[in-house]
């Protein structure tokens, strides 16, 4: 295991999967590990559907979510944010809404230095996590 020395981002994903398509943390860490040849998950959290948030990578690990940051970082990741066609779509329940600000809030007291993103902040052509983490934030304070 490669140590994180610094948690400077919170890096919200999304799996880019439909919300029927049943897709769960181990199903992640199959893609990740067998298909991708990574050591283990990329992402440290994952919400599933039903607002069950199961541990991915060790929290003190280094993750694989977002080049060139993981060093600096901790990824979270709501399964779903695609629709039927493959595009973008803020699909998730309101199970994972619930559990990503719980979730959140806790890391913040865990990295209080950290800054809460999505990964379109580090890769402005993606639009992953489907959803403005900016303008959540503020529906939530």
């Amino acid at each position: 295991m490669t140590p994180r020395m610094e948690t400077n981002y919170i890096v919200i994903h999304c799996s880019a999967t439909r919300a029927d398509q049943g897709v769960t943390t181990e199903d992640i860490r199959h893609w990740h590990t067998v298909d991708n040849g990574w050591s283990d998950i990329g992402y440290h959290w994952i919400i599933e559907r039903d607002g069950a948030i199961k541990h991915g990578r060790h929290s003190q690990a280094q993750g694989a979510h977002v080049r060139g940051h993981n060093h600096e970082s901790v990824g979270v990741c709501m399964i779903g944010g695609i629709d039927e066609n493959g595009d973008p779509e803020d699909n998730f329940t309101s199970e994972q809404w619930l559990m990503l600000e719980m979730l959140i809030e806790t890391l913040e007291l865990r990295y209080p230095e950290a800054e809460v993103v999505g990964h379109y902040f580090f890769t402005p052509y993606k639009t992953c996590p489907n959803f403005i983490v900016e303008d959540w934030r503020e529906s939530i304070r």
